[in-house]
């Protein structure tokens, strides 16, 4: 499972989705950002984590454009939740299964997670391009991305801020253009992700389609905030079934994946795909300058 569980973001190609969405659109009918002394910024991600639903309550984004309440055909019947913020229609289907994967192998998902982000191995970059002010500005483009290196950490295992690392040149950003931050905010969507997971030794590429990401900007440099999406069940079935997945994770999957799933009807009214939200935490870099 350790390699399963690198999990839901090793980027091999990330792309952008730039159609329109029904849900919402970030980006402005604009011309080109920023000014003679714009500027990048940079984060690196150094927690990441799945957000989880507590008493109805989540962090994310609503990812579909309706506020189900579980009785309609809006998100398949799934009714939606509200972020911490008082927002409705917030999508994350995934972190109503965490509670019962945490009886399986799939407790150590985090874990694993966060010792590849130290060591270097999963390095995502959040960025921000043709700033004029980083705190409010009503035109950047805002992206993700990957570092390569090998990071410098603290006594505590903590990212230094302010180092230098190496943008990864086979890795393609995912990029919403002419966005804005807002008092240090900046919400960029849709953007549409195929990321590989690792699961034993299945290498598998899933996409989270139609999301989208927030980055906020913190007194210290520091930087928190979110990126969601849906993932196709379908997918998700067909590699446990045949791979070395243990059983007991195989049958919840296949029972329950259909059940919670709120993104993308079919013909039927069915939904295809299942929400998931991440949680992250960032830490301000560098990038060397690129030949």
């Amino acid at each position: 499972m350790e390699r399963a569980l690198r999990a839901l973001v090793l980027a091999t190609t990330v792309g952008c989705s730039s159609g329109d969405s029904d849900a919402f659109d970030s980006g402005k009918d604009a011309a080109a950002c920023g000014g003679a002394a714009a500027t990048q910024m940079h984060w690196v991600i150094d927690s990441l984590y799945f957000a989880g639903v507590n008493d109805g309550v989540s962090n994310g984004f609503d990812l579909d454009g309706h506020t189900s309440n579980g009785t309609g055909a809006d998100g398949c019947g799934r009714a939606d939740f509200t972020s911490p913020d008082g927002t409705t229609g917030i999508d994350n289907a995934f972190g109503e299964v965490l509670p019962a994967l945490e009886n399986t192998e799939f407790i150590a998902a985090e874990a694993l997670i966060n010792a590849t982000i130290r060591t270097g191995e999963l390095m995502l970059l959040v960025s921000m391009d043709h700033v004029d002010d980083g705190m409010t500005d009503d035109c950047i483009d805002l992206s993700l991305g990957r570092a390569s290196g090998v990071p410098m950490l603290g006594t505590d295992e903590a990212f230094l801020p302010g180092q230098t690392l190496a943008r990864d040149s086979s890795f393609d950003n995912a990029i919403v253009t002419n966005t804005a931050v807002v008092d240090g905010v900046a919400v960029g969507s849709p953007i549409t992700a195929t990321i590989p997971i690792q699961i034993l030794d299945a290498a598998i590429e899933f996409e989270i389609l139609d999301g989208a990401v927030r980055l906020e900007q913190h007194e210290d440099g520091l930087a928190s905030g979110v990126f969601a999406g849906g993932l196709d069940i379908a997918t998700i079935i067909n590699v446990v079934a045949n791979e070395g997945v243990a059983q007991e994770l195989k049958d919840l999957l296949s029972s329950v994946l259909y059940v919670v799933a709120d993104l993308a009807p079919d013909e039927s009214g069915e939904c295809q795909q299942l929400s998931i939200t991440f949680e992250y935490t960032a830490t301000p870099v560098y990038l060397f300058a690129e030949e």
